[in-house]
């Protein structure tokens, strides 16, 4: 059973790969997937996992997800903005290190269809990319 989906969740991500760095950080989080799907209690360990940067993974997946119109963008009809890093921290109510208490992981998590973020019509964000956030989080939510 595992297995199966291990390699389901493999042969969904389709990713091709350029630089060894970007592999670890696939093989890393899809091992870090496969223990939350298979229900591992065991806390991860963030240090051993490669260092996911705001800058370059996290900030591009807020923008493109967050910010559309009517949604968490620079618009007055938002209740917040999820423009700049201190504005992901505070209003994603981010808890450094630990993923599962901040608000943000848990909106984009959500099983609840009117808590999960984003809203229909926009698409919600993909696996890859919700592991990207928990790990940054776990990792202490620096801004790199």
């Amino acid at each position: 059973m595992q297995i199966q989906i291990l390699n389901k969740i493999f042969l969904n991500l389709n990713v091709k790969l350029v630089k060894k760095t970007h592999l670890m950080k696939n093989i890393f989080l899809l091992l870090l997937s496969a223990s939350i799907f298979t229900g591992c209690k065991h806390k991860a360990n963030f240090d051993e996992l490669p260092k996911v940067s705001y800058a370059t993974d996290i900030q591009p997946i807020i923008i493109s997800n967050c910010t559309q119109s009517g949604c968490h963008g620079d618009e007055k009809t938002q209740k917040f903005k999820l423009l700049t890093y201190k504005d992901v921290i505070k209003n994603g109510e981010i808890k450094e290190k630990s993923p599962e208490s901040s608000e943000l992981y848990q909106t984009i998590k959500s099983l609840n269809n009117e808590k999960i973020m984003p809203k229909k019509p926009y698409s919600p964000l993909t696996e890859k990319q919700i592991q990207l956030i928990y790990v940054w989080i776990g990792q202490g939510a620096k801004n790199n």
